[in-house]
């Protein structure tokens, strides 16, 4: 025989019923949230991986361009397209004015802010883009904290009607106190219902979420150093070239 749950919220009282309806609410946010988190960060993983296994393969930082635009959407393809355009911009700025010769006279001055201006946007690109990963979770843990002391509310006002009910009939048999007991019981059950998988994919995807930052922040750095070699290659190469 199936517990008539159903039966029960049917006779439950008004508060009993908002307290519901709210957690209704917030169940269906909380599930939303679940499956959004879940589809992007599986395919942000996804296509970091493939990024990654073909951005071994290139000799040059211009070389990311070419890389299979279906896998472009991946973060890490993004942050190499950033690092990749700095790389452009510190050539061109070092061909513009006064032209390359005059340049490669305060190579070491030159060289040393051009990388600090690369490295400040990347960060900033770095920042921007890790914000996107987390969107949303902190309802999550809004939602985990919020919802059992909603089904307290619940809980404690079936109990109260029970008590009421008591006093009013003048009788503490089964038929006057069980509708709030079951009202009470139902609140609880549903703010548990709530509140259970949301602490547990708040503390999943916080955990996803740190493990792709450090990979940004990995792979930011593999970036940064290849930055400042291709360009230290180009210009002291052109450098013995006009020497």
């Amino acid at each position: 025989m199936g517990t008539p749950l159903f039966a029960m919220i049917g006779h439950s009282g008004w508060v009993a019923r908002i307290v519901l309806f709210i957690l209704l609410i917030f169940s269906l946010l909380t599930w939303a949230i679940i499956v959004n988190r879940l589809y992007f960060l599986r395919h942000s993983a996804g296509r970091n991986r493939k990024f990654r296994g073909q951005y071994n393969t290139i000799k040059r930082l211009a070389d990311i361009a070419h890389i299979d635009s279906k896998i472009f959407a991946a973060p890490l393809a993004q942050l190499g397209e950033i690092v990749a355009a700095e790389y452009r911009r510190i050539v061109t700025d070092a061909q513009s004015a006064a032209g390359l010769t005059d340049t490669l006279k305060t190579t070491p001055f030159f060289l040393q802010s051009q990388f600090s201006i690369a490295a400040e946007r990347i960060e900033s690109i770095c920042t921007a883009m890790i914000s996107t990963f987390d969107r949303g979770v902190f309802l999550l843990a809004m939602v985990s904290s919020i919802s059992p002391f909603l089904g307290l509310l619940g809980t404690v006002w079936g109990i109260m009607n029970s008590f009421y009910e008591i006093g009013n009939q003048g009788s503490a048999s089964l038929p006057v106190v069980a509708p709030g007991i079951a009202e009470a019981l139902v609140a609880t059950l549903a703010g548990l219902a709530v509140a259970i998988p949301a602490l547990f994919f708040y503390n999943y995807f916080n955990h996803r979420v740190e493990r792709i930052e450090t990979e940004i922040d990995e792979f930011k750095g593999i970036l940064l150093a290849r930055l400042k070699r291709e360009v230290l290659e180009d210009f002291y190469t052109e450098k013995r070239g006009i020497s």
